[in-house]
């Protein structure tokens, strides 16, 4: 009885977490204005079935404007907009298998800089629909379990206005506070070695020898 009982909690645990804490992401994270960039859209397969469709909305202050062709077995369907910009792209037709993740990429340039939001939606193979439109994470904060069909956060992508992306190196020094130190020091031994040689000088002339007089002629 006792193995049962043992056997029927381990059953249990196992099925609270089968599914992976796992996410749609877009990378990179940090993006600076104005400046093209190759998105990544990466799809993890998150349950127990495969991943077949996958849809993903751009941010409005992003422009895509180019794709690269989808992984084997998957078709790609750019969706466009009243303006004919791309609004999203639907992928279809292949799978993503229990435990295994696919990226589909695309060309973009953010015109706006602030937060950009990739809403998506992916599809398992029950036909189930996982919306992962809810708000993005917080920095810090870690993904909670939801069910296949509960909203999950949405990829956030940061974008930083023209020389302020965050990690970017920094410029280099034209001349700071060492430079000027420097100088300094420099000026304090010059004039070191200036008062020590007028030293010597003087030591040197007050101890010569003195001429006596009338030492060119006789008695």
């Amino acid at each position: 009885m006792r193995r049962i009982v043992v056997l029927a909690i381990a059953a249990l645990l196992a099925a609270g977490t089968s599914p992976a804490l796992a996410h749609v992401d877009v990378l990179p994270t940090e993006v600076a204005q104005g400046e093209p960039v190759e998105f990544t859209v990466r799809v993890p397969t998150e349950r127990n079935l495969p991943t077949t469709r996958v849809r993903v909305e751009f941010p409005p202050q992003i422009t895509v404007y180019s794709f690269t062709p989808p992984p084997p077995g998957w078709t790609m369907r750019p969706v466009r907009g009243p303006d004919q910009r791309f609004r999203a792209v639907v992928y279809s037709g292949g799978r993503i298998p229990v435990g295994q993740y696919a990226d589909f990429r695309m060309l973009g340039t953010p015109f706006e800089a602030g937060e950009a939001t990739w809403k998506s939606f992916q599809t398992y193979a029950d036909g189930q629909v996982k919306p992962w439109t809810a708000p993005p994470l917080a920095e810090g904060e870690e993904l909670s379990e939801t069910g296949p069909t509960d909203p999950g956060p949405a990829a956030l992508v940061s974008v930083a206005e023209p020389g302020q992306l965050v990690g970017a190196p920094a410029a280099a020094s034209t001349g700071g506070d060492g430079d000027s130190g420097a100088a300094i020091w420099l000026g304090v031994i010059a004039i070191a070695i200036s008062a020590m040689s007028l030293l010597a000088l003087g030591f040197l002339w007050s101890t010569r020898p003195a001429k006596l007089p009338g030492g060119d002629g006789g008695a």
